[in-house]
């Protein structure tokens, strides 16, 4: 019988191969599950889910600028805003006795953030305990871990009140997207000033195709969707890790705390300009992407027959190229399993590193994650608030686990113990 899954660990000539070349497209059976979860529609054919490839082209391109550096240095008031929101949350535990499980906190900072940032709306998850949508985020995602562990678990009956929970979440976030473009379409017609968000790019590709009958309020509301989960999670599972990875290692902290001190001081408002001074945060952030990367691996159809260590892997067989398993291979990085920043530290006479095809924790090439520099310069905003203000204390029992949700995210919240600095 010929073989059709398989999983790419080797040199980088297969993943120039796989991940380079769009002729490789992501295969339907792997995806189906974000289009539509236990019979509700989820993320459609947004971004993340389209496997044609140039209906995704089409989109992205029209999305692309407002992930351009010059748009995103325009946020800086929203990430410092939020990143403050937090901050004075915060206080409120800063005794070092109540134990803050801090992935909860920085899912709700990061909502706030994506939420008014790409659809200027005030979903205050921060200040509002009973803010529905972090709850609604985190039972879809898990629906949908479910549903790729166990597809049987459509028709399981003991999987019915997973499957309700899952729906019940995803119409909540999709019946709020719709309300948010039927309100932003009327303002438009009203010829209203609207704010250059990404909603309105979202309008702009449905009046891009007016007259595809494959494109209507659904398709907007896709994107919505995407955008709306997309952009929430891969900050907040990043800082998350860091945050854990900084209190197993006190010395890459106390370094960490140092750059922070000397470029910022108490400076109240972090500039656009600040960040590249962050030479070391930035290695921090990197070295957390290399052990947890937002998703375990990237997966893709074979357009055609693809040579790899000397098999031929056929058409159109389902590959899966694992980051996760790369980045702690010896071939690649040496002593992969300890926590070393230091490793991304340019090399003085300029040459390209060994892993530079085993590191790609957004994927690489044209499908690569849209919102990296977002989130990039977002999870850098916020950990330089938090560590000007705060010192974190790892709760013992804090386990060193992964959750596999399809996103990575520390299995125990992440608890600590918090206390303002002297």
């Amino acid at each position: 019988m010929e073989r059709k899954d398989w999983n790419a660990l080797g040199k980088h000539p297969v993943f120039d191969e796989l991940l380079l070349n769009s002729r490789h497209i992501k295969p339907q059976e792997i995806y189906h599950g974000f289009q539509k979860l236990y019979g509700e529609r989820f993320m459609g054919h947004g971004l993340v889910s389209e496997v044609d490839h140039e209906k995704w082209f089409h989109r992205r391109a029209i999305m692309n600028p407002a992930f351009r550096r010059k748009y995103l240095i325009s946020l800086m008031e929203e990430y410092n805003s939020g990143s403050e929101a937090l901050c004075q949350k915060l206080k409120e535990k800063a005794d070092g006795k109540i134990e803050v499980p801090m992935l909860d906190e920085l899912n709700k900072v990061t909502l706030d953030v994506i939420a008014k940032i790409a659809f200027s709306m005030d979903t205050n998850a921060i200040g509002d305990p009973d803010c529905p949508f972090p709850a609604a985020i985190t039972a879809a995602l898990q629906g949908l871990q479910s549903l790729h562990e166990r597809p049987w678990s459509t028709m399981d009956p003991r999987c019915i009140s997973m499957r309700r929970s899952t729906r019940k979440a995803i119409h909540l976030i999709r019946e709020t997207g719709r309300d948010q473009i039927k309100e932003r379409i009327r303002a438009r017609k009203r010829a209203d000033h609207v704010p250059s968000d990404l909603l309105n790019l979202i309008l702009d590709i449905a009046n891009d195709l007016e007259g595809d009958k494959d494109f209507g309020m659904e398709n907007m509301l896709d994107e919505f969707v995407t955008l709306f989960i997309a952009g929430q999670e891969t900050t907040s599972n990043l800082l998350a890790f860091t945050i854990l990875q900084l209190g197993r290692h006190p010395d890459v902290a106390k370094k960490l705390q140092a750059e922070v001190d000397e470029v910022l001081g108490q400076k109240h408002t972090i500039q656009y300009e600040d960040l590249a001074k962050l030479e070391y945060m930035m290695r921090v952030l990197k070295e957390t992407l290399r052990l947890y990367s937002p998703v375990g691996g990237t997966t893709r159809l074979t357009a055609h027959p693809v040579k790899y260590n000397g098999i031929t892997i056929p058409a159109k067989a389902t590959v899966t190229v694992m980051s996760y398993v790369m980045s702690r291979m010896e071939e690649y990085f040496d002593d992969p399993l300890l926590f070393n920043p230091d490793r991304f530290k340019p090399s003085e006479d300029g040459s390209l590193p060994r892993h530079l095809y085993a590191y790609f924790p957004f994927s690489m090439g044209q499908r690569s994650c849209i919102g990296q520099q977002f989130a990039l310069i977002e999870a850098r905003v916020i950990l330089a608030k938090l560590l000007q203000r705060f010192e974190f204390r790892l709760e013992q029992s804090q386990s060193m686990g992964i959750l596999d949700e399809l996103t990575s995210k520390p299995m125990g919240r992440c608890k600590n113990y918090i206390t303002l600095r002297a």
